[in-house]
């Protein structure tokens, strides 16, 4: 869709694409607000993607809205019924575990290979996204602006550091198992993240990751990533099987 159908479709829907970034067409823009949606969970695992309520909750028409959950579903963040719609994809733990080990097998082969080909311009890179990281404000609830934000840091810190491995593809899997992962680990930021000491916790781990992607210590960097995802993995687990027990998530 080129931005005069964007500006065609915000006539129609009473000025609802004029909000849209730069760049950005309708679809892509639905594309994020959807996804939004379902990694926070205000579009909980299972409910129903009705294109009536889908159209009065993002003001857009059918044919964004269409293009818009097929990429999803490509990206696993929902299911297509056939001919019935699409639902919000179900969370498990035994899917949890796959996607916490994918992501240690992926990541970890592309930070050795970015910090074999990663020269100063990404050292300062791999720096500048730490300590934006470092300075955002650490979310409170799950859905305050700041979740967001922070969440946004997060994901460009870890994308900076595997983004010299010179494998394209390997960073759309990285990308996409990233946004997997967050969902589950948004279950646990009501009761983790509004005490203080996690913050420590969380700021510690990336700051002796940086140290070693710095000193170029690839066994130390690799070890630092792999216990930062499990520990991170381990405490999504135990709060979920505190709260739903061993069952499958809704």
């Amino acid at each position: 869709m080129t931005r005069t159908h964007v500006a065609a479709v915000s006539e129609r829907t009473g000025g609802a694409a004029s909000s849209i970034p730069a760049g950005l067409t309708m679809t892509d823009a639905v594309h994020r607000r959807l996804s939004a949606d379902i990694v926070s969970g205000r579009l909980a695992p299972g409910d129903r993607l009705q294109f009536e309520m889908l159209k009065q909750r993002y003001e857009v028409g059918i044919s964004p809205l269409r293009e818009a959950l097929q990429r999803l579903s490509s990206e696993s963040l929902v299911t297509s019924e056939g001919h019935v719609g699409f639902r919000v994809a179900p969370m498990s733990l035994r899917d949890l575990e796959d996607i916490n080990s994918m992501r240690l097998m992926l990541e970890t082969a592309a930070l050795r290979d970015s910090l074999r080909n990663g020269d100063v311009a990404w050292e300062s890179r791999v720096v500048a996204a730490s300590h934006q990281l470092s300075r955002s404000p650490l979310p409170s609830t799950p859905d305050s602006p700041e979740a967001e934000h922070w969440e946004e840091q997060h994901r460009v810190f870890h994308d900076v550091l595997i983004s010299a491995c010179g494998s394209r593809w390997t960073l759309v899997f990285c990308r996409t198992l990233f946004w997997q992962f967050r969902r589950y680990r948004r279950i646990i930021l009501a009761k983790y993240w509004s005490q203080a000491p996690v913050r420590t916790t969380i700021d510690a781990e990336h700051k002796r990751l940086v140290d070693a992607v710095l000193a170029r210590d690839d066994e130390r960097a690799v070890a630092l990533l792999t216990t930062h995802y499990e520990n991170s993995a381990r405490r999504v687990v135990a709060e979920y099987r505190r709260v739903h027990g061993e069952g499958s998530m809704l």
